[in-house]
This record gives C-alpha cells, sequence and structure tokens, in this order.
C-alpha cells in the first residue's frame, strides 16, 4: 500500500485520505515513496523464487511486477540475485514462520485472491477499475493490458505516481485505457479526483481495489472513503478491500508481535487505525449500504486455493479480505 492514509487528528498520519467529506492530511515529506509499498513488492518477487509460490501467483504477476520495481529503483538487481539462493530462501521462509507463521503464504494468495476477484467483478458487468493505493504493483496495468474495454485508473500520492508514470513510459507500458492520477488528497476529495477524470463514470458499474488501505483511516474516514465511492459508481459496484480485526483492547491485531509491529509501522509514518471485532465486518458494511458478498468460503484462501493441491502449509489470518456491492440499503 502507498497512498498512506490517516485520521485527521493524528499529527504523525503519513499521506493519507478519508476525513468527512474525503479530505484528508498529509502528513509526510514530500517526496518520499512507501516503504510498505517498497516491501510488499520485494516480497512477492522473493516469494516468486520459490516453486511452492510461484505457482499460485496470478499468471504474469511476478515477471511484471520484477520488471517494474528493477525499473522503478526499489529493487536492485543484486537483490534478485540473492534471491535465487535456495540457502537464503530457506533462511528467510524459515524466520518467518517462526515470526509471522503463514504470513508469507498469505502475501501470494492475497495477490492472487485480488486479481481473481477484480477478473470475476469484470465477467459480472464491471467496465471500470479504480485502485487506491496501487504502490508498485502491476494489477491495473496486466487488466488494462487484458480488457480493452475497461477503463483503469490508478490513484496514489505525488511521490508515487511520479515514479510509477516514468517508469511504465520507459518500460513502453502505456495503454489508452490505462490513467495514473497523483492526488494530494488532503487537498481534495476522491470525488473531486474522479470527477477530474473526463472519461471516469459515476454511472458504470466498477470494480474498487483498497488492498492495505482502509486500516490506516480512523473509522468516521473508512465511512467517508463508503460514501465516496457510492457516489462516484454504477450500481452493483464492488470494492474488494483488506482489514484487521481488534484484539481484546479493540486495538488493530497484527499477530504474535503486534505490539512491536504497530511501533514500527507508527515509527515509519504508516500508523495503523482502524480495525473491526470479530464478526462485526458485515453490520458495519450493512450500515453503509454496502452488501458483503458471499459464500464464506469465498475468504477461506486454503479452501479456495490449497485443498486441490494438498498443500498443508498454514496460511496467515492477520490480514483479512472481503468483497462487497455497494447501493443496498438497511
Amino acid at each position: 500500500m502507498s497512498l498512506r492514509i490517516s485520521c485527521r487528528h493524528w499529527t504523525m498520519a503519513a499521506e493519507s485520505m478519508g476525513s468527512p467529506g474525503g479530505r484528508v492530511q498529509k502528513r509526510t515529506p514530500r517526496g518520499r515513496t512507501s516503504h510498505t509499498a517498497a516491501k510488499v513488492a520485494r516480497g512477492v518477487v522473493f516469494a516468486a523464487r520459490d516453486p511452492t509460490y510461484a505457482k499460485l501467483l496470478p499468471d504474469g504477476a511476478a515477471r511484471s511486477l520484477e520488471d517494474f520495481a528493477v525499473a522503478a529503483g526499489v529493487l536492485k538487481p543484486w537483490m534478485c540475485r540473492l534471491f535465487e539462493s535456495d540457502l537464503y530462501r530457506r533462511k528467510v521462509i524459515g524466520m518467518m514462520t517462526s515470526l509471522w507463521p503463514g504470513e508469507m503464504m498469505r502475501l501470494v494468495l492475497r495477490k492472487r485472491f485480488v486479481d481473481d476477484e477484480v477478473r470475476d467483478a469484470i465477467a459480472a458487468g464491471a467496465t471500470q477499475l479504480l485502485i487506491v493505493g496501487a504502490g508498485f504493483d502491476t494489477l491495473g496495468l496486466r487488466i488494462a493490458g487484458d480488457f480493452s474495454a475497461v477503463r483503469v485508473v490508478e490513484i496514489d500520492t505525488p511521490a508515487t505516481t511520479g515514479k510509477r508514470m516514468t517508469t511504465i513510459e520507459e518500460l513502453g507500458w502505456t495503454r489508452p485505457n490505462h490513467r495514473v492520477v497523483g492526488a494530494e488528497l488532503g487537498r481534495q476529495s476522491l470525488g473531486e479526483v474522479l470527477d477530474g477524470q473526463t472519461e471516469w463514470s459515476v454511472d458504470d458499474r466498477t470494480v474498487v481495489v483498497a488492498e492495505g488501505v482502509l486500516m490506516y483511516l480512523c473509522q468516521e474516514d473508512v465511512v467517508a472513503f463508503l460514501s465516496e465511492i457510492s457516489a462516484h459508481a454504477g450500481p452493483l459496484s464492488r470494492l474488494v478491500f483488506s482489514y484487521l480485526t481488534a484484539d481484546q483492547y479493540g486495538r488493530p491485531y497484527m499477530g504474535r508481535w503486534s505490539g512491536l509491529t504497530r511501533a514500527s509501522l507508527k515509527l515509519i509514518g504508516e500508523p495503523l487505525r482502524w480495525c473491526i471485532s470479530e464478526g462485526g465486518l458485515e453490520r458495519f458494511l450493512r450500515d453503509a449500504e454496502y452488501q458483503l458478498l458471499g459464500p464464506q468460503g469465498r475468504y477461506d484462501f486454503r479452501a479456495r486455493y490449497l485443498e486441490a493441491t494438498a498443500d498443508d502449509q498454514p496460511v496467515g489470518t492477520v490480514e483479512r479480505f472481503a468483497v462487497a456491492e455497494c447501493g443496498f440499503s438497511t
């Protein structure tokens, strides 16, 4: 995630979006791209070197992401060479399994899940894709290449989009149906940004991706974000998003090392803010006039992706995923 979001009262917030009315305060130094976005890109490329994980990633995702991240300078050639080492991979995977069981598998399967859900929404009639906080991911680029009739808009901070647009041009990956929009969302609402896109239609069915985004807002800002989406997308539009559950004290749960993880994210200017109680998501979405799509097995990554392969590796449960349709009254 590279469009970092925070409550308007949080003075250490990073680039953010989503205060009431869809406005936010930008607090990170200008010109700095997201540490988290770079880390996720490196993690996916690393995982793709291992046959167990490589076969689970979306077709073409690992190769395009590696090419893009290297060209953007967030992944160095020496890192790619290091990732080729079986010994290095075993040590890193062993450490990850010890500290955060199943989270490496979760990283891979979340990319597969989002890719599958976006393509499913397009098959169901979506003609627009909006990605909030694209970072260095290539989902939007791949969708624009595979579906020439689908309009793809990516919104991110100017620091990230500047690097992103330059890299796309250098690689020759520009597409007429793909737009990268740099926005100071502390000065503009999400709706104002979309209104500035002449090809964007508020009447067309849309699929919106907010992967690793909503947990950086406070709750009132999540509600405002959902409202902005509803107002700028046609009936039966879908939101594909991730979220965190709350621990016993109502704080974002990040697994065994929750306190350390929250503190480290706060120190780099990406503090966690929003979480929801276990089992409370459906009610929260219903109050915002969204409907959580089922069945429940849709979100069981093991059942959906691993049962057929008889892979018994653990799958992390820290960051959850959901798909909701907007426009449903309570």
